[in-house]
């Protein structure tokens, strides 16, 4: 019983020391890529979505929008885009990935992911996915009516 009891002692102390020890190797390589990635957020890319844009698209069961409805997109004091759709009864919150635009929002009471292209004109195109649309994806295109 003793021998077991020390063997667990000496594995608690080998894992607390290899935790200790692989943290401080680590811990630079964490935070370079944080430092990068927070050096690359606020970025000429997004400030040039800053502005309006008329939405056209199809939702998830492929019937097209009723509506041409209106997105207001801003740059946040941190860096992200933020969205509003219906005069901010809905929002969203964005950020740029290569040449894409991801955005969370929800619907319905329900997440919704939209993963969008960015138009050499500035226009984006793309699909978004809402849980528990089984399968199932809408489209939306956004022609910008206003920069701000």
């Amino acid at each position: 019983m003793r021998k077991m009891i020390r063997i667990a002692a000496l594995g608690a102390t080998a894992l607390a020391a290899a935790t200790i020890v692989g943290g401080w190797s680590f811990s630079p390589t964490f935070t370079t890529r944080a430092a990068s990635i927070e050096t690359n957020y606020d970025s000429d890319q997004m400030r040039a979505l800053v502005g309006s844009y008329e939405v056209t698209g199809t939702d998830a069961s492929g019937l097209s929008y009723s509506l041409t409805q209106i997105v207001d997109v801003s740059l946040s004091a941190s860096g992200a885009l933020e969205f509003e759709w219906d005069k901010g009864r809905q929002v969203g919150v964005g950020h740029i990935v290569n040449n894409a635009l991801v955005v969370a929002t929800t619907s319905k009471g329900r997440s919704v992911l939209m993963v969008m292209t960015i138009g050499q004109d500035g226009s984006l195109a793309g699909r978004w996915s809402r849980r528990t649309d089984r399968g199932y994806q809408g489209t939306e295109s956004w022609t910008r009516i206003r920069s701000k």
